[in-house]
Order: C-alpha cells, then structure tokens, then sequence
C-alpha cells in the first residue's frame, strides 16, 4: 500500500471499509512508516475513533503476534527434528552410533534451536496512539503503558518514526508532552542498555522544542547514557541546564564509574568536560565545586570514582584549592579512601593551613582505619610535633585508632612516635594514651606501659581458657548381616548404591545355588528386571548380577531356551547380552570374562571388583561354583575374621573344593593385620594351595604398598613451548606462578609378592591392584568408589592412593567424598603419604559440609586408634592450600573443632607439619594468612603444652623486621622454648 492509497483511503464513503478496520489492516503489517501515513491523513473525527479503540485492540494484536509467533516455531521444530533424524541415518549408514546427548552439540552451529526472529506487535500501536490520540498528558501515559512494552519495542526505526509523528503537532503541545514525558522517566538499572526505553524520545523532543527540563534524576542519568564526544556536546542545548545536575543526581556516578582517566576514551564524558573546560564553554568552577558537592554527599566508593577522575583531571591549582579548604577539610574524616587520598594530597600542597586547620587534618586522619590515610596522619602528626609551638594534648585519644589498626607496622609506627614524643602529650594525653594501649599487642603494651605507665592488658587473642579433654573411644565395628540360607530372603539384583547388600547377594546367589537351586531360581525370577545389560564391556555390578541371574534361572545345560522363554524385548536382548556363554552346555572355559574391562580401562579396585562377580558367572557356567565364597566379611568395615577364614578353607579341603582366585584375593585383603597366634598355627596346617597363601599372609607375609602422589599443572598462559593442553609435573615446591591445577596422580610401589612357593591366582590378582600406576579413567560411570575402602579395609593407604585422582573432579561423577574419607579412619593399615592427602582435603574443603566439627571426626577417629600420621596430613594441608584454591580458614576450623573433641596433641603436630610447609620461604612474599597460621599455631601450642623449637618458626623470629608475621613467629617460639 503506497502513501497515495493511504491518503486516498482518507475520504471513504460510508459504504466503503470503515476508518478502524483500514487502520488495523496497515497495524497488522507492522510497517511504522505506513502506520504513521495512514493516521497523519486521517481528520479530527477519525483520529478519535481510532483513539477510542486502540485499548481495546491491544490484546487483540498480542494474541496474534504470539499465534504467528507459535507457529513459526512449530515450523521450525519440524524442520530441525527432520533435518536430525536425517543427520542419524546418515551417521548410521557410515557406521557410527549417534546418541541423543549428541543432538543439543549438533544442533547449535546449525542455529537449528532459535525461536523466531523479533517481531514487534506494540510498536505500531503504541505509533498509532502518539498520532491519534489528542492531548500530550494522554499521548504520554499510552507510550508509558506497560502492556505495550515488549523486548523489541524502542529500536532506533521505532523512535525516529515517534519523532516524526509528535513534530506535526503544535510546538506548545510538543513542549508540554517533552515536560510531561520527562517526569514519568525512571531509572531502571545502572546500565546503559537498561535505561528506560522512552529516554531517547524525551531527550529529542527537549532539544526540539527548547523546552526548560525539570528537575528529575532520571532525565539527567538518561542524558549521561549517551557518550559525547566534545563537538556534540559544545552544541547540545541541554549542556547548560543539566551539567550542574550531572553532580547531584542518583545513579550518574554508577552508570559513569568505569570510563577511565588514563587517557580517557575519545567519546567519554571525561575527555569532552576536559575539553570543553579548555575552550572555555564550560567553567573551571562548575566543574570543581560539582565534584565537592558530590563528595560531600557521600556515597560508595565505586560510584564516586567518576568524580575523583575528573576533579584529577582538572588539577586544581594552588588557590583553587586553597579557596575551599574548608570543604576538603570536612572530606577527610568521612569521605571513603578513594576520595580522602587525592582531597589529602591537595591540602598537603597547601602552606598557609592555620594550626586549628593542621590539628583537624591529622586528628581526622587518625580516625581513619585505612592504612595508608592512617600512616599519612602519623607522619604529619610527627612533623607537627617538631614545632615547640604546637599542642599535642587534643591528638593523644585519636592515636588509639592507629594503636586499633589490623597493619602492625601502623601499630608499631604510633607505638613508636608516642614514646618519641610522650612528653608533649601533657598529662590528659597521657591518660589518653595508656587507656588506649588496651588493644595492642603484648609487646607493644609493655613498651608504651614502659614510658606511660599503666598496666598491660592480656591478649584479647587468647580470651577464653581451652579446656582439654580427652580422646573418646574409637567407633566400634558392627557385625556384617548373617548371610542369606532362605530363598524367599534375596533381594532384587544389586544397584551399586550399598556393598554390603551387593556383598550379600552374591554370597546368598553362591549359597543357595549348591543347597535350594530350584528355589533359588524360582526367586531371581521373579526378581529379573526388565532391562538387560548393554553391549560391549560390563562395567556396573548390575550387569554381572543379571548375568549370574540368568543362568540360574536358565537351568544347567539350556541357558539360551531359559532367557527366550521369558518372551518380549527383555528376553531377546539377555540372549544378546549372555551370548559370552555357550547356547546350550554352559560357557566354555575363560569365557566369563570377555565382557570384563581391560586393565587400563577402569581403575584397578573397579576391575578387581568385577573380577570376583566375572568368575561367580563363569563357575556357574562351568558347574564348578563353590558351595560358599571365603570373602564374604564378618565386620561392616568389610574386613574378615583370620579363625573364619580358615575354618572356610578347612572346610574347601574336606569338599575337595578349590579356591575361586578373585575371591581368595579378596579374602586375603580382608584379613585383620593382627591375628591371634592359634589362628596362625591352625593356617599352617590346611594342605591346598590357598590355604598355604593364606597362612603365609597371616604370619605377616604380605606387600606393604607406597603411595607416591604427584601434581600436574597447566602451565601459565603465553608459557613458551607449551600448548593450550600441555601439562607439567611439580612434585616438591609450590606450583610456580599463574599455573592452573590439572590433576592429582599416584602410584604404588608394592614389596614383592609374597611367599616363595608356586604363584597362586588370588596372589597375582593383590599384586596387580597392590603395585603400579593408579589408573584414572572413569568419566561417565563413578567406579563404586565408595565401595573401595570395604574391598581393602586393611590397606588403608592403596585405597586412598586410587582416591586420590578423584578429589578435586567435582563436576563428575566420579569423585572422592567424605564418606571414604570416614571410612578410611576406620580402615587398618599404615597412613601414608596418600591417606593423609584424602583426610587434608576434607579438612580443607568447606564445601563438603560447613560444620568444622563433622569435618573433624575422621581426624578425631585416626587419632582415637593411635594411627592419624599428624606431621604428614599438616604437610599435605600445607600443600593443598599453596597449590589449589582451599584456603587456612577452614583447616583452621576444622583443627579447632578436631583439639575441642580432644586431639588438641595431635592438632599440633599437624600444625608442625603445616606450617613447615605453609610458611614463605626465603624470596617469597609473606601475606596474613601467613601471620595468621601462626597465631593459631601459638594457640594450639598452648592447648599441647607443647616445648621445643619449630626450625622454620625459629629462624624467622629472628628476623630484624618488626612486622605482624615477624611479631607473631617471635610471640611462638618464645612460648615453645
């Protein structure tokens, strides 16, 4: 439709389309330019009509915008799922499985997933309002309207439009509507992209007309949005009405905060004040008593910061500054840092300041509580002091804000200067001083107590006497649940979540298997889930279990027939998923363990794991299935009683049974590291092959693992000769500087093989899990690592050793817990290197639980038995908190809570071990944390009573230096010798 036809439409005849459908023909188009045509041509009476009934219409022209909307969507759901399904025949035809997570990767660079593009409905409407409506308080309150306020609405064809409709109105109407739409303007963020979408209109038609702008925070932090340059702001009629409202309104410093000063950006509002300044079209004094003004409002930091810029950039002069003195002077004492450093930096310049004038600097300086303002006040309080004539007496109370200054070296400054100085402080200054002198440090005290007077307070620090007390007992264990002899007692198939029922139901499948077969069967039956295990390698538990299952139920000799007869999807794919097993006669020797994972493929606990449920399959498939297993435990720490043990193999002979090799490893590793003497001498009568490795490993021939652990770092970005990806080994020292974690590795390094007899299949299953690299290779499936500590209960430092890969990857599954770490404490077994890095981490991390106390008790526990390696966990903690993002706060929680539960010995041990490697060493920065590490450590001293020299504490207690981390070793080596 041309703007001809539009006019022409103007002068319809009664019979002809009425006005409203023609204007909603042309809004239905979403053409602003037609828009504003087809309602400029429009007389009087029509433009009412249309005014009257474009409320109405609104939700009207929602609902159809929102039904294209939908279907544009349909639509292109359609086409992407098409254009999927196709890209998976396609990836199937090339022979590669394609899985649905697959599709979300694919689908984004073909910008398959976006909904429609942006479609404005308000916009014509709201255009049609500001044309046809007639007065501006009217026009105002339709653009205000919240239900035409869509996300597309005020793009810059949308306001040009606007701009040409409002001009054809009478001048005095467009300046009343600029007045009006000017106070209904709002603040709606601090950023440039959220400011109310009808500012730039205000602003256009406030220049159009001349109008004077009212006073409205809005109109002013809306005129800051846009970033002049000089030329475009020399010529803006709003220059000399608004710029000394940038000084007071709401939000400008926030919405400005971050231009920058060194040099500012060509189109900034910095660069063109500056500008304008220089020529002359702004006044130096606007500029200067506006950034005062605003100081002295107040405010944050942040939001001044715009302010400090420009008034530095202004660089008052010696008499500028002097004139308005008096407001830098009430800057001082409340203005925040980054305001009070450049104000102080200016009176400093200043040689004509009165004594009074001197006296409120300094005494406003001193009750600052940044180190840097305080610092300069001591030095000009010093400076004063040297003029015989000048009165000290009023500055004495405001020396105690320095004395109360986390910095010791402010500290020690004020100590030093009032002794310097103590007799020009007269004798109410002096009282000043000693009432003070209650916040400082021992040392301190005494050496103002020295000069002053008074007595020294205790250490506030050490308030509250540590009450010791002792260790408790250690948790008992429980029995393991008496095995399963009843059919109708087994539960449904093991899903990995509880080992003790895993372990049961193996245990009760092997026991029922040689005494109730049918029975049995009849059970797991009904127990069969209706999913069967998937393709390729088994790496759950479950998958063993359905296995095991199925063969039971199948019967000896016709395990296909069993699984076709359970019908439907569930008894095809058993027949795919059992196919390892011959169809008819049972599996053929090794030919159970196909479906295991290779070594390397999964850590070793996970494959020993599933070694044991991989031979209770082939056993049944060979009908050589044992009528129980060695390695059911007796205790829920999963160890096993060495009188039961031997009393199962005793019972193998007389069967004539031989050992299951996965399981009499198991059994092996479950032995208690202390066995009764007549345990040991009946061992060394059973005559089989297993009995004589069991009995060798009881009398204390067996490997003793050494954990070796080693950090892996991303090296620092633009690091020469390394990629994105390349990694580097720090085993010792600190990760150099800007290196990124990667990942924590061990190996093991086991004693030989026990015994010197023939090798025994269970034998060669410990020494593999017992000795090499810890595989790390689980990324979709967690490895049942919470199953691992009850595999070796009496190794605890293996188990921690394949742990610790798996601590810091918190955004898999597969990742360390506390529990491990708890049932750890509970384990048997020397605490090496390995172990003593898992329970660090979780004293460490507070993000595991935010109770100190909970993360103590495994501490508590290891300490209770006789067996927490303190020096070693203090040095992995140390490492733990230079090498990743763990921070001393937390271990220092969690040691307090671990000295209150009573292992207030041991905690300081591990701060022995902790600071040694905590502490900077020679060429390192220190930081408080390092100050603060060892006031704790004086306190968990004296909550041990600990004597005798800590080398790395002594030797920087004697440093010269008089700094808080100096003053605080000196404080703990005093008390230790």
């Amino acid at each position: 439709m041309t703007a001809q036809e539009v006019a022409g439409e103007g002068d319809m005849t009664a019979g002809e389309e009425s006005v409203w459908e023609s204007v909603v023909a042309v809004l239905d188009t979403g053409d602003l330019d037609l828009v504003a045509d087809r309602v400029l041509a429009l007389d009087e009476r029509a433009r009412r009509e249309v005014a009257a009934a474009l409320p109405g219409h609104v939700s009207v022209a929602e609902g159809r915008a929102h039904a294209r909307r939908h279907e544009y969507e349909t639509r292109r759901a359609r086409e992407a799922e098409a254009a999927w399904r196709e890209h998976v025949r396609a990836e199937e035809r090339a022979g590669r499985a394609v899985h649905e997570h697959e599709r979300r990767q694919w689908e984004v660079p073909r910008h398959l997933w976006q909904v429609s593009g942006d479609e404005s409905w308000a916009a014509p409407l709201r255009l049609a309002g500001a044309a046809a409506i007639g007065g501006p308080a009217a026009v105002v309150a339709w653009l205000n309207r919240r239900d035409l306020h869509d996300r597309w609405a005020w793009d810059r064809r949308t306001a040009a439009v606007l701009e040409r409709v409002l001009s054809a109105r009478p001048a005095a109407w467009q300046a009343d509507f600029a007045t009006r739409a000017t106070l209904k303007l709002r603040t709606t963020g601090r950023r440039r992209a959220t400011r109310d979408p009808m500012a730039g209109l205000v602003l256009t038609m406030l220049r159009r007309t001349g109008a004077t702008p009212p006073r409205h925070d809005p109109l002013v932090v809306a005129w800051a949005t846009g970033t002049p340059i000089a030329a475009e702001l020399r010529e803006d009629p709003l220059l000399d009405h608004l710029l000394p409202r940038l000084f007071e309104a709401d939000g400008v410093g926030a919405l400005l905060r971050d231009e920058r000063a060194d040099p500012p950006a060509p189109r900034s509002w910095l660069a063109a004040l500056r500008k304008l300044q220089a020529e002359g079209r702004i006044g130096r004094d606007v500029l200067l008593d506006g950034c005062l003004r605003r100081f002295l409002r107040g405010g944050q930091a942040a939001d001044l910061r715009f302010f400090v810029r420009l008034h530095e950039l202004l660089d008052p002069t010696y008499d500028e500054v002097s004139k308005r003195r008096h407001d830098y002077l009430r800057l001082l004492p409340v203005a925040p840092g980054a305001v009070a450093e450049p104000v102080l930096r200016h009176l400093r310049r200043l040689a004509d300041l009165d004594p009074g004038e001197v006296t409120e600097a300094v005494r406003a300086l001193l009750s600052r509580g940044e180190r840097k303002l305080l610092t300069a006040g001591l030095t000009w309080l010093d400076e004063l002091a040297r003029d015989p004539a000048a009165e000290l007496e009023s500055l004495a109370p405001a020396l105690g804000y320095a004395f109360a200054c986390e910095s010791a070296d402010v500290q020690g400054r004020a100590v030093r200067l009032a002794v310097k100085h103590a007799k020009r402080f007269g004798e109410a200054g002096g009282r000043a001083v000693r009432e003070a002198a209650a916040v400082l440090p021992q040392e301190l005290g005494e050496t103002l107590a020295s000069v002053f007077g008074g007595e020294v307070a205790e250490d506030p620090r050490e308030s509250g006497r540590f009450v010791p007390v002792p260790l408790p007992a250690p948790v008992a264990a429980a029995a393991f649940p008496a095995p399963v002899v009843v059919a109708g007692e087994m539960e449904a198939l093991p899903d990995g979540s509880r080992w003790e029922a895993a372990e049961l139901w193996l245990a009760g499948v092997v026991r029922l298997y040689g005494s109730d077969r049918d029975g049995l069967a009849a059970r797991l039956a009904g127990l069969m889930p209706g999913v069967a295990p998937p393709a390729g390698r088994w790496q759950a538990v479950w998958h063993w279990a359905w296995e095991i299952a199925r063969l039971v139920t199948a019967g000896p000799g016709n395990s296909g027939d069993a699984a076709e007869s359970r019908g439907g999807a569930a008894g095809s794919e058993g027949l795919q998923a059992g196919e390892m097993f011959q169809a008819a006669g049972g599996p053929g020797p090794g030919e159970g363990f196909s479906r295991l994972p290779q070594a390397g493929e999964v850590p070793g606990p996970h494959l020993f794991l599933l070694r044991r449920w991989a031979e209770v399959c082939e056993a049944i498939g060979a009908g050589t299935l044992p009528p129980y297993l060695l390695a059911e435990p007796t205790s829920m720490t999963g160890r096993l009683d060495g009188a039961v043990l031997v009393e199962r193999l005793a019972g193998y002979e007389r069967a004539g049974v031989e050992a299951l090799p996965a399981d009499l490893g198991q059994a092996l590793l479950r032995l208690p590291r202390r066995t009764e003497p007549g345990v040991v001498a009946r061992a060394g009568r059973l005559t089989s092959a297993a009995g004589r490795a069991v009995a060798r490993w009881l009398s204390g021939d067996r490997p003793e693992p050494v954990a070796e652990i080693a950090w892996w770092y991303y090296p620092p970005a633009g690091t020469p000769g390394c990629g994105d990806r390349r990694v580097y080994r720090e085993d010792r020292e600190p990760a150099a500087t800007g290196s990124v974690l990667h990942e924590l590795t061990a190996h093991l390094h086991p004693a030989p093989p026990p015994g010197d007899g023939p090798p025994v299949g269970g034998l060669q299953v410990v020494a593999e899990l017992l000795g090499g690299p810890v595989e790390h290779r689980l990324k979709e499936h967690d490895g049942y690592l919470s199953w691992w500590p009850y595999l070796m209960p009496s190794d605890r430092e293996a188990v921690a050793a394949y742990l610790v890969p798996h601590l810091t990857e918190r955004w898999l599954r597969a990742r360390t817990a506390p529990a491990q770490a708890r049932a750890l404490a509970g384990a048997d077994g020397p605490m090496g290197e390995a172990a003593a890095l898992v329970q660090a981490y979780f004293v460490a991390d507070r993000a595991w639980s935010a109770d100190p106390e909970e993360r103590a008790r495994p501490l508590v526990e290891l300490a209770a038995r006789g067996e927490l390696a303190a020096e070693e966990v203090g040095r992995q903690l140390a490492l733990l908190v230079r090498r990743t993002e763990l921070k001393p706060g937390p271990v220092f929680e969690t040691l307090e809570s671990a000295a209150a539960l009573g292992a207030h010995r041991e905690v300081w041990r591990i701060m022995t071990g902790f600071l040694a490697g905590f502490l900077p060493g020679p060429g390192e920065r220190t930081h408080t944390r390092h100050a603060q590490g060892l006031t704790f450590a004086l306190r968990a001293a004296r909550w041990a009573g600990a004597r005798g020299a800590v080398a790395c504490v002594a030797e920087i207690a004697q440093r010269r230096a008089s700094n808080n981390f100096v003053r605080e070793a000196r404080r703990l080596h005093t008390f230790l010798i």
